[in-house]
C-alpha cells in the first residue's frame, strides 16, 4: 500500500477577499466539488498553456524556411 506524506506546506493557505459576484463566476466555472482554490488554480494552468501556445505559434511565424503540411501533402 502506497502512502503520502502531507507535509505543512500542503496545507499552507492565505485569505483573500473576493467579492461575492466573483465567488458566484467561479462556482459557474469550476468543476463539481471543486472549491475556488481549485478553479482559480485551473484557470491559471489554461493560461499558462495558452501563453505557451501563442509563443509557440509566433515562432513558426516569424521564421522562414517552414514548409506549410499542405504543401508536403502534395509531395
Amino acid at each position: 500500500m502506497k502512502t503520502r506524506m502531507i507535509t505543512a506546506i500542503d496545507m499552507e493557505a492565505v485569505t483573500t477577499g473576493l467579492r461575492f459576484k466573483t465567488v458566484e463566476r467561479l462556482k459557474v466555472i469550476g468543476r463539481k466539488g471543486e472549491g475556488c482554490d481549485g478553479t482559480i488554480r485551473h484557470l491559471i494552468d489554461v493560461t499558462d498553456y495558452e501563453t505557451f501556445m501563442l509563443e509557440q505559434y509566433k515562432i513558426v511565424d516569424e521564421e522562414d524556411g517552414w514548409i506549410p503540411l499542405d504543401d508536403l501533402l502534395e509531395i
